[in-house]
């Protein structure tokens, strides 16, 4: 289909979407992470300018649940610990404790697309993981393995003295919900004991890695992926069922437990006071459900009491993280739900109260994660209050992504050095200005104080409030199109899977032909012109896209980059599962490289053999031979019989896509043959 010469490559997108990870093999991942270090010194599109690289000055170490981690930092469950490679970028970058994306026993989960929304304070309908639970499985074992390969090859080798192996100490803490049946099921019991020794996984992931890791071939990797449990349970879940799933976690399984926690806890009258009143959010809704069905404080407060002293005879801990996001009235026009969870800057607050509140009832050692609006403005902040881990999810989906990561640890590290500070204890106790260092009850105290301090400043604080939250990212009015944009390159680190990616082209502008071919031959007339004016392209893979939407919303024209720009497929199984939506697929030979399209319903192949430098452009009723070079046509010939009429707009894009793809000064997941040939 064509308008004002141009071909409209998605037609099809008015159908209804469908959005599936495909989880990247493992060896297939590792030789990306190989040569695209040594191509652009980058892995997954993160320079390393942009990986985060320890301060000597101060000791970052934490304690969660009686394991060292080099650092408190890392991402919550969410977009950003779902595939391999989210889990290995948030480690790049900094992250030092991951909490994994939530699992649970209905592990084909269905949500509305786009389900992300960070215009102003965060907003989303997404809630688990969107793979089955084997490919959950798999992806953090495959995530935990290549981690250990980066510390050898990238921090720990004989060219770099700069860490010790404790330096990089490394948490994986799962996560699992959402109800006791679901948790207590063969699946879920089976798929955790996995993940306390996945031997077997990894004795089948070591026999693919390639041989540019070949050295590290025999590594030693931890079978034991992970000993602790956020749970997150539904919205409105009871007390009684959370502290059975608990018991049987600890008890059972034997693992330590961290109960996440629903800001309804703090009431009605509070939250909303603190939500309309001190922040100023009076357009935010909450859900009355919420007050209705969630768990009460009280109730929360007896819960752990008895928990505490489940786990104690089983040797283990139980903490809380607060914690959840926050149920509101969805009266945006982008996200479908009625309901949407809001997260961002005013649930810091909420959170914040939160913990002050539970510090009152349980003191200052109870061990208390943290996750709200988190950024490198206030991460410090968070850390001098003793929460461990803190971690962040809203702010890694705004522009530069898992690049904003080191910088909250190099803020730490600053304000550490500033209050005379080489370790967190020393910061915690130095943040209050107490003397006696050697006495807990001074620490005690100091946890205690700084967090009413840390509370009341949040409170006040300008960046907390309605007015400084509303400012949504630019719209310049243009409509997206399939080539050239204005290069901003703002969807690329936006995308927690990084699925949309950069690709160079040769600018150019010709005629464009309708040719028709028929028993008699063939002819072809002018008609219209094909331009391209940008040498940087922008593309999307779609194994690697849910289409959660957050591109589309930070970038400055409409349309979206996960739907108007080109789409790849990283399989020929991929691509014709997929038969809504127009896309490619590329297969990269030596000799030959095939290129397969759809446009809408229409599909062509176009074949190229590098020896003669020709093209083989083909419809399933018609064969067009063409000059690569030149685009000169050679010959056109029936497949079928009849007449046929083939608009060359398609030839030109798929050509210009083939050429662009093969170009090696970049590295993906869709050219990676490319590099190994």
């Amino acid at each position: 289909m064509e308008e004002d010469g141009e071909v409209i490559i998605d037609e099809a997108i008015c159908i209804k979407r469908m959005a599936k990870l495909i989880p990247i093999p493992f060896d297939r991942q590792l030789r990306r992470i190989f040569y695209e270090y040594q191509t652009t010194n980058s892995v997954f599109e993160l320079s390393a300018r942009d990986f985060y690289r320890r301060s000597h000055e101060c000791d970052l170490s934490v304690k969660f649940l009686g394991k060292n981690a080099a650092n408190p930092v890392g991402p919550a469950a969410g977009p950003h610990t779902q595939l391999a490679q989210n889990i290995v970028l948030s480690w790049l970058a900094g992250s030092r404790i991951l909490e994994l994306k939530t699992v649970q026993i209905n592990d084909h989960v269905e949500l509305t697309r786009p389900c992300i929304d960070m215009a102003t304070v965060g907003y989303n309908t997404e809630w688990s993981q969107e793979l089955s639970l084997d490919e959950s499985l798999r992806e953090y074992v495959k995530a935990s393995m290549i981690i250990e390969l980066l510390k050898q090859w990238m921090f720990l080798s004989d060219s770099s003295k700069s860490y010790q192996p404790k330096q990089l100490d490394t948490i994986f803490d799962l996560s699992v919900g959402y109800d006791l049946a679901g948790i207590q099921s063969a699946q879920i019991r089976k798929w955790l004991h996995s993940m306390r020794d996945a031997s077997s996984l990894i004795e089948e992931y070591r026999q693919q890695i390639p041989a540019e890791f070949s050295a590290y071939k025999d590594l030693y990797f931890n079978p034991e992926i992970g000993d602790s449990i956020t749970l997150s349970t539904f919205h409105g879940t009871k007390a009684e069922e959370i502290e059975s799933i608990c018991e049987f976690l600890i008890s059972e399984l034997d693992f330590n437990v961290v109960i996440k926690m629903n800001p309804p806890m703090l009431g009605k009258e509070k939250l909303e006071y603190l939500l309309h009143d001190q922040l100023g959010y009076t357009d935010i809704e909450v859900n009355e459900a919420a007050y209705e069905t969630s768990i009460t404080y009280d109730d929360a407060v007896e819960m752990v009491r008895s928990l505490q002293v489940t786990a104690g005879k089983r040797g283990r801990v139980v903490g809380v993280k607060f914690g959840n996001t926050l149920e509101v009235i969805n009266k945006g026009n982008f996200l479908k739900d009625k309901v949407a969870y809001m997260s961002g800057q005013p649930l810091h607050v909420l959170h914040l109260q939160l913990v002050h509140d539970w510090r009152k009832t349980f003191g200052a050692s109870f061990p208390i994660s943290f996750s709200a609006g988190v950024d490198a403005n206030n991460f410090a902040d968070c850390v001098s209050i003793g929460l461990v881990p803190v971690t962040t999810c809203t702010d890694l989906l705004r522009p530069r992504g898992y690049a904003r990561l080191p910088q909250y640890l190099q803020n730490l590290g600053l304000k550490m050095k500033a209050a005379s500070s080489t370790t967190i204890r020393e910061f915690i106790l130095n943040s209050n200005q107490l003397n006696d260092r050697n006495q807990d009850a001074d620490f005690e105290g100091a946890v205690m104080a700084n967090t009413a301090n840390l509370l009341k400043k949040s409170i006040n604080n300008p960046r907390y409030q309605y007015a400084n939250n509303q400012k949504a990212p630019r719209k310049i009015g243009s409509h997206l199109v399939f080539w050239d944009c204005l290069d901003c390159d703002k969807c690329l680190p936006v995308c927690p899977n990084d699925a949309n990616f950069a690709f160079d082209v040769e600018p150019v502008e010709h005629e464009s032909f309708i040719v028709e071919v028929t028993e008699n031959g063939w002819s072809a007339t002018e008609a219209g012109n094909f331009k391209i004016e940008e040498v940087e392209q922008l593309a999307n893979f779609a194994d690697a896209c849910n289409e959660c939407g957050n591109c589309d919303v930070f970038c400055p024209e409409d349309g979206g980059p996960y739907i108007e720009k080109p789409r790849f497929f990283g399989s020929l199984d991929s691509f014709n599962y997929h038969k809504n939506l127009s896309g490619f697929y590329l297969d990269i030979k030596k000799n030959s490289s095939t290129l397969t399209g759809r446009f809408g319903e229409r599909e062509f192949k176009l074949s190229w053999n590098p020896v003669a430098d020709t093209y083989a452009f083909s419809s399933d009723a018609a064969a067009i031979e063409t000059d690569a070079r030149t685009h000169k046509i050679r010959n056109a010939s029936l497949i079928n019989s009849g007449n046929v009429v083939i608009d060359m707009q398609y030839y030109y894009a798929m050509s210009t896509l083939m050429k662009g793809m093969l170009n090696t000064r970049h590295v993906n997941f869709v050219n990676l043959e490319a590099h190994l040939s």
